[in-house]
């Protein structure tokens, strides 16, 4: 006879089953986080220094010339553009 009511040996042995399964789950649910983690540094662009040498390439005037050359064309044929109101106001 024992001093409890729950001093049946084959019932603790359930109980640390159940213990050693839910703790084998939560160390596996952490591996699985931490592999994620890792995978997902290791897909982050580049450094900041090749960004910011992209981002300074993109504001460069040969960079920026087919943008340029492309509002120019859409601008020739309007005639309410400012610079031709300005222009149209000093000539007449």
């Amino acid at each position: 006879m024992g001093y409890g009511r729950n001093t049946d040996p084959r019932r603790w042995d359930g109980v640390v089953t159940v213990i050693v399964i839910v703790a084998a789950i939560v160390a596996v649910v952490v591996v699985l986080a931490v592999i994620v983690a890792v995978v997902a540094r290791r897909r982050h662009g580049p450094d900041g220094v090749a960004e910011f040498q992209r981002h300074i390439g993109a504001l460069s005037s040969e960079a920026r010339r087919p943008i340029v050359d492309r509002v120019q064309r859409l601008e020739g044929g309007r005639d309410d553009t400012p610079n031709r109101v300005r222009e149209q106001g000093r000539d007449g």
